[in-house]
């Protein structure tokens, strides 16, 4: 069955591209559907097929696998005018695709590096099918809608598992609380900053409290530490950027929402740690150990995607007295998996692929602070900071359904850094006879500096 809706599928790429050529209008729908489907990936399973599956591998690809999401893309990426601009990112892109394949040469498995490249693959074309269609910059409004449908929708499953089954930590439709709490910070803070800059509408006001409901109910330390940062933060850049009245109003009014939220996640932690008393064993610094000893006897990583395997056929999990459940786990560190897996360049590679983007967001709602988009440009500032220091204790980074996410948030910084004018003024490629709204959330208007 998989593979008729799979054929069904690339069979309909070329169709739904002329349609969406030929309809401008029944855009707004497709890049809501786009925004939400990172979400339903994994509440629905056959939205993804393996065209090559190794579903025991452990590692953060298991095959060569193409999703609902990805087909959606491609058929969008076919209907797009030529770009009349350089893809910002590519280089630093290409560089970590690069350092990952070659990963291949050292690696114990090879064919599991492929993996993850092809996954690699997928994900750079969602990117570059935001970056250039938010040339528009209504799309990437509609793009956070559909974000914000599926963060609420992922509220209702954690507040139903906590109510149904009295889940300890709800994990919603992602199946592990920690996936689910990195997903929700792409969407929280930017939607947060929307409100602190006074939009209106409920858009900004529902996906904030339904950010702080996952991360109360997902129990994860994590999580509810780095919300209430990210949220701080965005509140203290907003009101830098330019103090109004809408920023005091959400002053007055979150000492409130807090006390309840902190009660919910007190709630959460207190029953959390009741049912699961804190060990003496630390699985992250044992596996943190066995990197390093990775990393010492060979420099230039184990390979992409391999970490796990040689962890146990090599003897480095016996070494560092990994107990035997966590034996098929990964380092809970990207930093430290990309030292393990691809050496001392991959971590730079890595490195440089996450700060361009934030350096970008940074010095756009810096140097552009009156731009009605900076307040976005420092909900996006935010997102990226929060997951990079999240990923330190994390290594759910690497997973498919957070880097569609992750390609989503970077695409509409670099279309947002182009209007703005951060290489030069942008040529806005929207339709003949299209207005852009004047408020951001109902699309940004074109703005004057």
């Amino acid at each position: 069955m998989k593979w008729i809706l799979l054929a069904i599928a690339l069979a309909g790429v070329l169709p739904l591209a002329g349609w969406l050529r030929r309809n401008p209008h029944g855009h707004p729908k497709i890049w809501a559907l786009l925004g939400c489907l990172p979400f339903l990936v994994t509440a629905l399973p056959r939205l993804e097929a393996a065209l090559i599956g190794w579903p025991t591998w452990p590692g953060m690809s298991k095959g060569i696998e193409i999703s609902a999401l990805d087909v959606l893309t491609l058929a969008i990426y076919l209907s797009l005018p030529h770009a009349r601009r350089p893809l910002p990112f590519r280089a630093s892109m290409g560089f970590y695709f690069a350092v990952v394949l070659l990963s291949a040469i050292q690696a114990a498995v090879p064919f599991a590096v492929f993996f993850y490249t092809w996954q690699l693959g997928r994900v750079f074309l969602v990117y570059a099918v935001v970056a250039r269609a938010c040339a528009d910059e209504r799309v990437s409004i509609w793009l956070l809608k559909g974000m914000a449908v599926g963060l609420c929708f992922e509220a209702c499953v954690v507040v139903w598992e906590r109510v149904t089954f009295g889940a300890i930590q709800a994990a919603g439709t992602f199946g592990h609380q920690n996936l689910l709490g990195i997903a929700s910070h792409f969407v929280i803070f930017p939607f947060f900053a929307l409100l602190l800059a006074g939009e209106r509408g409920w858009w900004p006001v529902v996906t904030t409290l339904a950010g702080a409901i996952i991360a109360a109910l997902t129990a994860s330390r994590a999580t509810i530490g780095l919300v209430a940062v990210g949220l701080t933060l965005v509140f203290a850049l907003s009101a830098v950027r330019r103090w109004t009245v809408q920023v005091t109003r959400v002053a007055l009014l979150a000492p409130v929402a807090l006390a309840v939220l902190s009660s919910l996640a007190l709630s959460s932690l207190q029953e959390r740690f009741t049912a699961q008393p804190l060990s003496e064993y630390d699985e992250r610094a044992a596996l943190i150990t066995a990197s390093a000893m990775m990393l010492s006897d060979r420099p230039m990583g184990v390979g992409a995607n391999n970490f796990a395997v040689v962890n146990n056929t090599a003897g480095y999990a016996v070494r560092a007295e990994v107990d035997l459940p966590g034996r098929g786990a990964l380092v809970h560190n990207i930093y430290w998996l990309a030292l393990a897996e691809t050496g001392y360049l991959g971590l730079l590679a890595l490195i440089i692929l996450l700060t361009r983007p934030l350096i970008v967001a940074v010095r756009c709602w810096w140097q552009f602070a009156g731009d009605r988009r900076a307040g976005l440009m420092i909900g996006f500032t935010t997102s990226l900071l929060i997951i990079y220091v999240h990923s330190y204790f994390e290594w759910v980074f690497l997973t498919i359904q957070i880097q569609y996410l992750f390609a989503m948030t970077v695409g509409m910084v670099a279309a947002l850094a182009q209007q703005m004018g951060y290489w030069g003024r942008a040529n806005l490629q929207v339709s003949s006879g299209a207005r852009l709204p004047a408020t951001v959330i109902g699309g940004a208007g074109v703005q004057k500096r």
